[in-house]
């Protein structure tokens, strides 16, 4: 945890980590409390994968999170239950049913690949063309998902832009090309009173750039929205609260003067000036 604090004298909460009950995570969830304890976070959501298509335990991931909340009642920081449900429109009634039977405090809402088709970690992307076209049908697909509406939150949305900006010659490939698509999800989210995430992993990674960006933020922010998160997207203990300061210094950049923060899936706000 060295080198990992909090924003000194604000509510600091990480809204987006994973634990091993993730395929892709690596340690259990009282290390990721005792982490966020370690760094000064007031609250830490556990967000472990719930993807449609793949199998999820959600007795024993609520059965984990009681356990590691009880070890931690005095330990100072809040475990938030939470999952990322990933594809929820690729089976709508097992999404719907996981969300209603379940007490989670808070759904991260996300979408990795197209129904049939492997996430965009593993496509080729070859032209600018071809990438644009991926990015208007990413986003048609995000309207899909806002109105089944079994989530709190949005996360990474410009998440195939990590990837796409891996090629050099695609660095110029940005949602600004779509801009009535992209009002239309936003504008969505707001009516639906849900809220985006902002992403940081990409501030402490290699990726360099954090989900959405600076000026995504701002037309968030300029058409009304108020609902956003902030996520390190740690997979491990020892990134838990990784690029918080340099993700709230976005958002008070954009105009945001509040971050949310949830509880039996109802939204609250917490001052970040």
């Amino acid at each position: 945890m060295a080198g990992v604090t909090a924003p000194a004298g604000l509510f600091a909460a990480d809204y987006h980590t994973h634990s091993n009950i993730s395929f892709d995570g690596h340690d259990d969830i009282p290390a990721m409390l005792r982490a966020a304890q370690a760094a000064g976070l007031r609250e830490i959501a556990v967000t472990d994968h719930c993807d449609m298509g793949k199998p999820f335990d959600a007795g024993g991931h609520r059965a984990a999170s009681l356990e590691a909340r009880a070890m931690m009642e005095t330990g100072g920081v809040r475990l938030v239950y939470g999952i990322e449900l990933g594809e929820a429109t690729h089976d709508p009634e097992r999404a719907l049913a996981i969300t209603r039977d379940h007490p989670y405090d808070f759904v991260l809402g996300s979408y990795h690949q197209f129904k049939g088709e492997r996430d965009f970690y593993y496509m080729t992307y070859d032209s600018a063309e071809d990438c644009h076209a991926l990015i208007g049908r990413y986003l048609d697909d995000l309207l899909e998902l806002i109105d089944l509406g079994c989530f709190d939150v949005l996360g990474h949305l410009t998440y195939p832009l990590r990837y796409i900006h891996r090629v050099p010659a695609l660095s110029g490939v940005s949602f600004a090309a779509h801009p009535e698509k992209t009002q239309a999800v936003l504008r969505a989210l707001i009516e639906a009173g849900k809220g985006i995430e902002l992403n940081v992993s990409g501030l402490w990674r290699k990726d360099g750039q954090a989900m959405p960006d600076l000026e995504l933020l701002k037309l968030y922010r300029s058409l009304g929205g108020e609902i956003v998160t902030a996520g390190s997207d740690a997979h491990a203990a020892a990134d838990v609260g990784r690029g918080l300061t340099e993700g709230y210094a976005m958002l008070r950049e954009a105009g945001f003067r509040h971050v949310a923060a949830y509880q039996e899936r109802k939204v609250r706000f917490e001052r970040l000036d």
